[in-house]
């Protein structure tokens, strides 16, 4: 690869010093390219790369910086000349090894294994990485305070949990305590924090003195009238545009503006003043005036802008909710609840710390550290009173010339306060890389505002920092960056965003690689498509309502969505849609590899899964987060808790229906409708003590036997939970009922049995904690569900090219030739006022205070405050979310949503568009809760948008943009009439014809002559069954002779068979078993494959040396993947003569081009394979399925070189006829790989060598 071109903007990040430096790096602007390149430079100048701190947040990121710096290194050691600046570069590559570049938590760690002592800490401890350990220690902890609590301080420890739970359990509470010790942990000093959570609670004079209601109260009213006000202005403007029918409606309009400016303009200093005004505010109804057309659209107008019952976001109807809100008490009664509200908060802040002093006791009880651990005493270590604490960060200031942090918007404050610590003040020299527009991690507790906060001043004289700008996007087309500006020029500011987008943020056009069209004629840069799944509900136009057999039903919003995707991607697939590929510098059709789904949850993941599945299109779920939704487990957990209780009515009929008892629909309802009343486990019950036999009726004859096993093994496994542990009640479950075997059989059978195993792996590790029993492992997973915490499914591996499945959030810092964004219509998760507290990370703690003598519920005004700018903190994190879903497609974006009804959408997207601004109002962008809206909204008003009605909005800004997008609706009608969904023909189409084709034939109507012809048919392709149409390279291999053109020697079917049941080129000799073997000497195939795999695992990056190759074996025995007796037979030093050899040398000076290990597929014409079908045309009946494993190729200049590695054996003295022999017996082989490497790269293959392994010697094939 050539030498990276920088831009200018590029190499001022690079070389700039002499302060601190912030770079803002839009997506796919290069960042970790201009960030290694940083660090080269600096060693360049004589800096060692052990005096660097380079912080990420990922072990992958931090991986990838590692090894690209390595590479870099490797690289400028090629290219200088001078012994000296040689030797320095020579050295960085040992010190690497010890560099600090790592995540912030790595740091943290080697901060306290290193100073260790000045907290006083034992050196000996483990890190508590996994979640489950986790909760279990923490539940226990709390499990043990709750109880001394409640003995010690009843009344007030009563009252909290009453306050924040309900009657049915104290989780409420608890899930409250733990949230508020996240939020502590999060600052650099976490009982300060709790401390002041109070504060803004405390009044000691009179309300309306209070900061709070100066600063937060005041605030939020002003806002609400003031953006009201301009709402009413845009109905006068109407009015003064309009004609004399208009203007009689003036007087309503203008009285509301009076009214709102006559509060406005009060001052707002009194609290009951202001709630008096505020209570009396009179908006009169709009009645009177003409009724011709101009009136009637005017009238609809105010509707929508001033509101009513079914315009809730009007400012009439806003304004009226604000004040219920805030005024529903008095000044006197508002200062009593609040008095009461502190006195609680600091409760709540005692029992707080209460818990985080009594878990880090037991922490350090069993010597384990958590991540929060990790920062909080490097902290101390940094930051502590004592001289060896000053000693140690002078130590790191001194240390480290220059501190890197990577993806800085997403530290938090405990983390800034880390890195500050280590670094120089003047001057300063932190050099932070970030964008702030794709800060996605607000509930890790990542805090945008420091980026934001620095952003700002670096933009101002104080020369302490710089800003410097990366806005040129590498990565997408033109029409993909066209696309982002035109949505986020409409819907981000600092109101609402928390950063503008202006010139400064937008994306500019920087991957000029990409050729303007494809093979096809088609543009590269293609037109984004917005499709939306419309449920209004239709008719169905099948008769009866019938599902077609391998079709599915699609009955809600969800399935219509994943039907749309579906469709599409089978049409880009079955179109033979191209995309440009950077690796081969050219065009090649799309693969299902290259399509990824971006999800805003994971809640959709198993229907995607299935429907898929349905209409067969591969797909795998990264980092799947949806264990204990999946059909297997569900069956477990409800299996679970009818043993732990069986009169659960939803887990009981969960377990009769599925295949451990097997009952069906109509048996479940004959169970109900014989005991009507009651529990449904009693009705089970009564059906089996009453029965009594009836030879006659069948069906209950059955459902006795049924039911009567299923109360015997649950009686059974009842008795196991009583006297065993938690672990062999699950096994033994699996063991008797046949259910591990049998999820094996169905659709994904081993990803379904790793999570059966998994389960009881999970269960054997909850009981090693002091949790033991059915009944608590049941409560622990049931918080988990109801906290919306699941786990991952077990990872099963597989080379399938498939469509990836991954959140928004697991995208980030990734691309994807298409890109998929799934369900924009899904709801925003904003936080309720029905939940009894909010918390914020600055605001602090919101409360609803309940009156234990009245049982009224009060919501304080500090929750109100807090809950306005947690709502508009999370709009702006919904919409970095969207940033960085739109910015993962390199050229094609699919954005897939749902709508009740396209005429009510469209009428939604259109009335929330009318400004004439660039930048949607503040209030439509508040009162918006989901991608799609927003995305419609912005639309909407461009020329290109063609769904709307003739007169829609449309903004004069937006005359000349050229954004290519078009935005489609799809009903179930229009789906469900698509063949690409049928998995096969109508089930009614087939089973006639079954009938037809198994009807019983009169034998009177057929004479002997047509009997006998019937009888004695003789196939006329009989070979063709005798042959598999699946065969493999290695199968195939000694068939081919002639090189030329795979015009290979034909052989005979009767001639080659080696088994007399099948055409299958296998040898028909059986490995001897191992009870009859004599000797334990490894074969020469165990050795060929072992020389294999050090070759596909041996680093390309350096040249290898004997040592490496030999370090590499060493590993790959530790690690059990070869066994000792193997190790030692292979050939280290003819491996090493391989990389002597120019093929060798090419491909370690192009190690990213260099494929290794693929494995492909090759349909061929039979005829091609055996002269037994010469007779046979190429059609796709008659083809032969290959497949095999190439050891691998290099693509250079358009052209591909293939290479084989054999280990044969060549005798010596014969070499020059023993090679020639190898080179005729492979030739068909290696001819074989290379026509399928044409077929997939659609370059041609120049090269072919074969590289013999027990000489040493590199051949060409021609």
């Amino acid at each position: 690869m050539g030498k990276t071109n920088f831009t200018d903007d590029q190499r001022h990040a690079i070389y700039h010093d002499g302060h601190n430096v912030l770079v803002s790096a839009s997506a796919g602007s290069g960042k970790t390219s201009v960030l290694v390149q940083r660090v080269i430079e600096k060693i360049l100048n004589g800096t060692d790369v052990d005096k660097l701190l380079v912080v990420t947040f990922t072990e992958a990121a931090a991986k990838e910086m590692h090894d690209r710096i390595q590479k870099a290194i490797n690289d400028q050691i090629r290219v200088k000349k001078e012994p000296a600046q040689r030797q320095h570069l020579v050295s960085q590559l040992t010190k690497l090894n010890t560099a600090n570049i790592s995540t912030i938590h790595a740091f943290c760690m080697s901060i306290i294994k290193r100073y260790y002592y000045v907290i006083d800490l034992d050196p000996i401890f483990r890190l508590l990485t996994d979640e489950t350990e986790g909760i279990l220690l923490r539940e226990e902890v709390w499990g043990d305070l709750r109880e001394s609590l409640y003995e010690t301080d009843g009344d007030i420890f009563a009252q909290l949990t009453a306050n924040f739970s309900n009657d049915r359990s104290d989780d409420g509470f608890t899930d409250l305590m733990l949230k508020l010790y996240d939020f502590a942990n999060a600052t650099p000093d976490p009982r300060t924090w709790l401390s002041t959570l109070s504060q803004p609670y405390q009044i000691d004079g009179d309300l309306d003195d209070t900061s709070f209601y100066k600063e937060q109260v005041v605030p939020v009213i002003k806002d609400e009238l003031t953006n009201s006000l301009e709402e009413a202005h845009s109905l006068q403007e109407l009015i003064q545009n309009g004609s004399e029918d208009l203007e009689k409606l003036r007087p309503i309009i203008d009285a509301d503006v009076n009214q709102m400016q006559e509060i406005l303009d009060s001052g707002l200093s009194d609290w009951n003043d202001l709630r008096g005004k505020l209570r009396s505010l009179d908006f009169k109804s709009m009645s009177g005036g003409k009724r011709n057309d101009e009136v009637k659209e005017f009238k609809a107008r105010v509707k929508e802008v001033r509101g009513d019952t079914n315009h809730k976001n009007g400012y009439k109807m806003r304004i009226q909710e604000l004040t219920q809100k805030y005024f529903s008490l008095d000044k006197d009664q508002m200062t009593k609840v609040m008095k009461q509200s502190e006195a609680l908060i600091t409760e709540l802040a005692k029992v707080t710390s209460a818990f985080r002093d009594a878990y880090a006791k037991e922490k350090r009880h069993r010597q384990i550290l958590d991540f929060s651990d990790l920062e909080h005493f490097a902290m101390q270590i940094l930051n502590g009173p004592s001289a060896e604490s000053k000693s140690a960060r002078a130590a790191y200031q001194k240390q480290f010339e220059e501190v890197i942090v990577d993806e800085y918007q997403d530290i938090n404050p405990i983390q800034e306060a880390i890195l500050t610590s280590v670094t120089t003040e003047d001057p300063g020299n932190m050099f932070m890389v970030g964008d702030v527009k794709q800060s996605i991690y607000a509930f890790r507790l990542a805090d945008p505002h420091l980026f934001i906060s620095k952003d700002r001043a670096y933009q101002s004289d104080d020369l302490t920092g710089e800003r410097i700008i990366l806005s040129q996007n590498f990565r997408s087309v033109k029409n993909v960056d066209a696309f982002t500006n035109l949505i986020f020029e409409q819907l981000m500011d600092r109101k609402l965003g928390e950063i503008a987008y202006d010139d400064d943020a937008k994306l500019v056009y920087g991957a000029i690689y990409y050729p303007e069209k494809d093979h096809n004629g088609e543009a590269i840069s293609k037109s984004t498509e917005v499709l939306v799944y419309d449920d209004e509900k239709q008719t169905s136009s099948q008769p009866n309502d019938e599902v077609e057999a391998g079709s599915f039903e699609i009955d809600d919003k969800s399935r219509g969505q994943v039907a749309i995707a579906g469709q599409r991607i089978k049409e880009l697939i079955e179109n033979k849609t191209e995309i440009y590929d950077r690796q081969i510098n050219d065009c090649r059709k799309l693969t299902y590899g290259d399509i990824v789904l971006l999800t805003p949850t994971r809640k959709n993941n198993l229907t995607i899964v299935a429907l898929f599945k349905q209409m067969g299109i591969p797909v795998v779920v990264n980092d799947a987060q949806n264990y204990f939704q999946t059909t297997e487990i569900a069956i477990m957990m409800a299996l679970l808790k009818i043993i732990d209780n069986p009169y659960q009515d939803i887990p009981l009929a969960a377990v009769l229906r599925s295949p451990i008892v097997g009952l069906n629909e109509n048996e479940l309802a004959f169970l109900r409708i014989n005991n009507r009343t009651g529990d449904y486990f009693q009705a089970v019950k009564d059906f089996q003590s009453n029965f009594k036999d009836n030879e006659t009726n069948e069906f209950q004859n059955q459902l006795f036997a049924k039911v009567t096993h299923f109360l015997e093994q649950l009686t059974h496994f009842q008795d196991i939970a009583n006297q065993n542990q938690l672990a062999t009640l699950i096994w033994t479950i699996y063991d008797e009922t046949g259910f591990l075997d049998y999820v094996g059989g169905m659709p994904a059978g081993q990803q379904r049995q790793a999570n059966l195993n998994a389960l009881y792996d999970r269960a054997r590790s909850y009981e090693q904690s002091s949790f033991k029993g059915l009944f608590q492992f049941v409560r622990f997973i049931e918080r988990m569900q109801k906290q919306s915490k699941d786990l991952a499914e077990i990872p099963v591996t597989s080379d399938e090219a498939a469509v990836k499945i991954m959140t928004i959030h697991g995208s980030k810092g990734l691309e994807f030739p298409v890109v998929f964004l799934m369900d924009a219509s899904h709801q925003f998760n904003t936080t309720s006022m029905k939940d009894r507290y909010i918390l914020d990370s600055k605001a602090g703690i919101g409360i609803t205070y309940l009156d234990l003598n009245t049982r009224i519920k009060v919501d304080t005004p500090q929750k109100l405050s807090i809950l306005d700018q947690v709502k508009r903190n999370s709009l702006a994190e919904n919409m970095r979310q969207l940033y960085v879903a739109l910015t993962r497609a390199q050229q094609k974006l699919i954005i897939v949503g749902a709508c009740d009804a396209q005429e009510k959408i469209l009428k939604k997207w259109q009335t929330a568009s009318r400004s004439k601004e660039m930048l949607l109002t503040e209030a439509t962008r508040l009162t918006t809760h989901n991608f799609l809206d927003w995305i419609g909204e912005a639309l909407i008003r461009h020329p290109s948008f063609d769904q709307g009605s003739e007169d829609q909005t449309q903004l004069a800004e937006l005359s000349g943009d050229t954004t290519k997008f078009e935005v489609q609706f799809k009903t179930k009608t229009d789906l469900q009439n698509v063949a690409v969904m049928q998995a096969g023909k109508p089930q009614k189409d087939w089973w006639q014809k079954f009938q037809t084709a198994t009807q019983k034939l009169d034998v009177s109507d057929l004479n002997t002559y047509q009997i006998d012809q019937v009888l004695n048919l003789k196939y006329p392709h009989q070979v063709a069954t005798e042959t598999t149409a699946y065969q493999s390279v290695s199968e195939v291999k000694r068939l081919f002779d002639d090189p030329d053109s795979l015009e290979m020697t034909q052989s005979t079917v009767e001639r080659d068979r080696k088994l007399k049941v099948q055409n299958r080129y296998v040898s028909n000799e059986l490995a001897t078993p191992k009870f009859l073997q004599t000797t334990v000497k490894p074969k020469p195939t165990e050795i060929g494959t072992a020389t294999h795999l050090v070759l596909q695992e041996i680093s390309l990056k350096t040249k290898p040396t004997e040592d490496s190759v030999r370090d590499l074996i060493a590993k790959l025995v530790t690690n059990k993947v070869l066994s000792p007796e193997v190790a030692n037979l292979i050939e280290v030093q003819n491996i090493l003569r391989f990389f002597d050899s120019q093929l060798g040398n090419l491909l370690l000076a192009h190690p990213d081009r260099v494929h290794r290990e693929v494995p492909f597929s090759l349909l061929m014409p039979a005829n091609q394979l055996f002269s037994g079908f010469k007779d046979f045309s190429d059609t796709e009946e008659t083809q032969i399925l290959i497949h095999g494993i190439i050891d691998g190729y290099i693509v250079i200049d358009k052209r591909a070189i293939l290479f084989d590695y054999k280990t044969d054996y060549v005798k010596p003295g014969s070499t020059k006829n023993g090679v020639q022999n190898i080179i005729n017996r492979y030739a068909g082989q290696v001819n074989l790989y290379a026509a399928a490497l044409t077929d997939i790269l659609k370059l041609p293959v120049e090269e072919r060598y074969l590289y013999l392994l027990s000489i040493g010697e590199l051949v060409e094939v021609h």
